[in-house]
């Protein structure tokens, strides 16, 4: 018998209840592939998802990783006068940026985050010791900016080239360039309050470089600047996703020569009766085109603040620096007001002469109407009596004016219905905008009729009252001028774009067609001829027999709330010649020294212009308005190493003889000077005669060099 045993298996015993395996399986089949179906889906819809709806947001965030946005600014149009002598320029600058990740070994993007790690701050040193001596800056604040966490960092904004050239020299690994431009005024403060100037940024901050600001900016393009594996930046000209559009160019109704003139007469004004400030405007009475406009004290344009005030922003400097930078602020507060549009004062006399034209238009006067002044002092009630400086006893309406009478033009305006006054002041544009629209434009102040007391209206005739600004009374004497229109002063005659095409031109807008009929203009005329020849404006005569018309004005000024006699305000009001008034001009001194009046210091200055506008008149050749247009911000060189530019050395006054005014402006402001124009060129085509300091003469930063042309 065998020692092992093995029976037969038995057959299992099925388990109570439970099925076998393969029931179990073809039971769950249909479940499990039902789930793997609904994993598959899921997954494929994510997909889809992914590569479909959310593809456009991953793309442009892996692109944002991996690419930098920089502005790219256009080149500014240029502001020229009416007979296209340029005022502002734009030239092509170089500007120095820094690319920070370069400074940080361990730089990197992951994900949304930009890790930065420990940075190289040998490196850095290194780097700000090589460009500080050339930037003339200290080096621990060029390290700082250097070591930024920032993907772009601006180190110096409109570089001269002499100092781009050394640092590109050095070829120095995190550090680039972007090409900006500088503006440039050659003709430096000549009419510097109208031009008004920008910032680093390139935006108007006064004149008309603000009130166009959009017109002359143009539109900004923008790079997409890609990173290499080491995050830097690759500045490439094919990169621009939009390409920057050029600022327009505007010329406007100035005449540069004219606003010399005028801005030597102030000079003179200025020196002679020591006023706090004098000012002055000249229009074209027929078109309202302001052909001057000027104020004291003045700023140079090109320097508005020191340098490094403009590259540096106010957030980076010490506070010493903050300091200094809010003293020089108000220092030249005064200097860019622009006076003759935002100041308001009593006129004084000069108001005058409006009320005797709508007493005249009225039938409440005649011309030789005799006129009891009585003696020089009239009670016209107990709140008011009325003084004149001298003992006048009766008078023609002419000598009225002449003698300018306070009583005399008080008896004749209280002829007028208040209501009447009132319109034909409020339609010479007394107490409302001139339509100029320039920045801290005042409207003045002329009460409203139902304000009126009883010394309203007789104190308003002898322009006392009422405010207005210079700009307001030249402009509603120009009514007289004209024969009876209410003209809008004007500064900007046409508009082109950077390729010299025609784009906008302004015509002459008439506010008011009749404020008063040609017959009483005419009278007014003539009347206002004999305050020169006869009256309180003798010194306002002028050279060669041309006959003028105007009127002196003297008013007292209010100090501490009362009109104090030795405190005033003395103007004149004139045009020439008088037969067709081409010319109309206000002078303003405000607060001249002694006891003076407007024909003592007002009215000379309107002989000093007027004569000198008869000779430059004289002179002039009257070139093509449209000549030398084609000449645009196109045809100036990007930079020293272009093909048009010229080789120039730096700190040393270049040779400009024979050049043309646009090369011999551009080889000036290369070498680091000041470009100032002398003469009257036709076009920027004109040729170079003459220049001071002669050539090879050292040259500090900012220097001038007068140019010499002949049109």
């Amino acid at each position: 018998m065998p020692l092992f045993h093995n029976p037969a298996p038995r057959p299992p015993r099925p388990l109570l209840g439970r099925p076998e395996p393969q029931e179990l399986l073809a039971a769950r089949l249909p479940w499990l592939l039902g789930g793997m179906l609904l994993w598959a889906i899921l997954i494929l819809g994510r997909l889809v998802w992914l590569q479909g709806v959310e593809h456009r947001r991953y793309a442009q965030r892996a692109l944002q990783q991996h690419t930098e946005k920089i502005t790219i600014e256009p080149i500014r149009g240029e502001l020229r006068d009416r007979r296209n002598e340029s005022l502002a320029i734009s030239l092509r600058t170089e500007s120095l940026f820094a690319n920070p990740p370069a400074f940080y070994p361990d730089y990197a993007v992951k994900g949304d985050e930009r890790v930065w790690g420990e940075p190289d701050r040998k490196r850095a040193a290194e780097v700000a010791a090589r460009i500080a001596p050339i930037l003339e800056v200290p080096r621990a604040k060029l390290q700082e900016k250097l070591l930024q966490r920032k993907p772009f960092v601006w180190i110096e904004r409109q570089l001269n080239p002499a100092k781009a050239a050394a640092i590109r020299e050095r070829k120095i690994e995190g550090l680039d360039f972007l090409a900006e431009s500088r503006r440039e005024y050659p003709r430096g403060s000549l009419a510097c309050q109208v031009i008004g100037f920008t910032n680093i940024d390139g935006l108007g901050q006064l004149g008309i470089e603000r009130s166009y600001q959009d017109q002359l900016a143009g539109k900004p393009g923008e790079l997409v600047a890609p990173r290499d594996a080491k995050g830097r930046l690759l500045i490439l000209q094919e990169n621009y996703a939009r390409t920057p559009v050029n600022g327009s160019t505007l010329q406007l109704t100035l005449d540069s020569t004219i606003q010399h003139i005028v801005e030597e007469a102030l000079l003179e004004g200025v020196r002679l009766s020591r006023p706090a400030t004098a000012y002055a405007v000249v229009v074209d009475p027929n078109t309202g085109e302001i052909l001057a406009m000027a104020g004291t004290p003045t700023f140079n344009p090109n320097q508005v603040l020191p340098r490094k005030f403009m590259v540096t922003p106010e957030a980076e400097l010490s506070p010493a620096e903050r300091e200094e930078l809010k003293r020089e602020k108000e220092r030249q507060k005064a200097a860019r007001k622009v006076h003759p549009v935002e100041d308001a004062y009593e006129p004084g006399s000069t108001m005058k002469i409006f009320t005797a034209a709508i007493a005249l238009e009225e039938r409440k006067v005649r011309l030789g109407e005799k006129i009891d002044c009585l003696g020089g002092r009239w009670t016209f009630s107990s709140k008011l009596t009325i003084h004149d400086t001298h003992r006048h006893g009766v008078l023609s309406f002419e000598e009225v004016m002449w003698q300018s009478s306070n009583v005399g033009a008080a008896k004749i305006g209280m002829r007028l219905p208040p209501e009447d006054h009132f319109r034909y002041l409020r339609a010479f544009g007394f107490g409302e905008p001139t339509g100029l629209n320039f920045p801290g434009e005042t409207a003045g102040r002329l009460p409203s009729l139902d304000s009126w007391s009883g010394v309203t209206q007789p104190t308003f005739c002898y322009g006392y009252g009422l405010s207005t600004s210079p700009l307001q009374i030249l402009m509603a004497g120009c009514v007289l001028a004209n024969g009876g229109r209410l003209m809008q002063p004007m500064l900007v005659k046409r508009v082109y774009n950077d390729q010299g095409t025609l784009l906008r031109e302004f015509k002459p807008v008439v506010r008011r067609e009749k404020v008063i009929s040609e017959e009483t203009a005419s009278m007014m005329r003539e009347t206002l001829k004999g305050v020169i020849t006869q009256g309180t404006a003798k010194k306002a005569k002028l050279e060669g027999g041309v006959e003028a018309f105007g009127k002196t004005g003297t008013a007292r000024k209010i100090i501490n709330g009362a009109y104090d006699p030795k405190r005033h305000y003395a103007s004149f009001l004139g045009f020439f010649p008088a037969d067709r008034p081409q010319y109309g001009m206000l002078f303003m001194l405000d607060d001249p020294a002694g006891d003076v009046t407007g024909g003592d210091v007002a009215a000379p200055l309107f002989k000093k212009i007027g004569d000198g506008i008869l000779r430059y008149r004289q002179s002039l050749q009257n070139p093509d308005p449209a000549a030398d247009l084609k000449l645009s911000l196109r045809d100036w060189p990007a930079s020293e190493s272009d093909e048009a530019a010229i080789r120039v050395e730096r700190g040393r006054v270049p040779d400009l003889a024979g050049l043309t005014l646009k090369a011999a402006i551009q080889r000036v402001v290369m070498v680091g000077g000041l470009p100032q124009v002398v003469g009257q060129p036709g076009s920027r085509a004109a040729r170079v005669s003459g220049q001071v300091p002669e050539a090879g003469t050292a040259l500090k930063e900012g220097g001038v060099v007068k140019i010499k042309v002949d049109g």
